[in-house]
């Protein structure tokens, strides 16, 4: 997992930003990027010192204004949500979801290929944050030492590649690293 914070004009722990609004992301061949929208929010506002206003107020906004519902939102849109909705910084996104199936044929559910997670400084306009999943699994020690361990027989590669693109774990992992490059 890679992520890279941009400070504009700010000390590395200050970018200003109090109030954020995590609008949906596009997830190709997902039913369920409305619940990895959850799950980023949940962990912003469990791993970050920001506040994350509620996804019914920012769904009301959208609406009333005419912006686009379909998830794909570029810079300049954000900033002009975030400015209606009175919040310092949007956090948006897109990915794929990772097609991998069982034993018995049965596609497993909630799996992240690849995302991309952007924060837009409303004030400046400026993408402040970068964090991206790229295709794989993530070998962080523990997964390495679970297959080391095990030698391979009870955690398979493909065993770490599936627990380790499970959206709440990408979403966790993400934040998590966002929260570690701004400390």
């Amino acid at each position: 997992m890679d992520a890279s914070v941009q400070y504009p004009d700010q000390t590395k722990r200050d970018l200003g930003i109090g109030k954020v609004a995590v609008l949906l992301f596009d997830i190709d061949d997902a039913k369920w990027g409305d619940e990895f929208t959850d799950a980023v929010a949940l962990y912003i506002s469990k791993y970050l010192p920001m506040k994350v206003i509620e996804r019914d107020q920012l769904s009301k906004v959208i609406n009333e204004q005419s912006f686009s519902k379909t998830g794909i939102i570029d810079t300049q849109t954000a900033v002009r949500i975030g400015k209606v909705l009175g919040v310092d910084a949007l956090v948006f996104g897109r990915g794929s979801a990772l097609r991998k199936y069982d034993l018995k044929g049965n596609l497993i559910p909630n799996l992240v290929d690849t995302v991309s997670l952007k924060v837009v400084h409303i004030e400046s306009g400026h993408v402040i944050i970068n964090a991206r999943k790229k295709p794989g699994a993530d070998w962080n020690p523990l997964n390495l030492a679970k297959f080391a361990f095990s030698f391979g027989f009870l955690w398979s590669r493909e065993d770490i590649l599936i627990e380790s693109s499970q959206y709440d774990f990408v979403a966790e992992n993400l934040v998590r690293k966002i929260s570690g490059e701004l400390k």
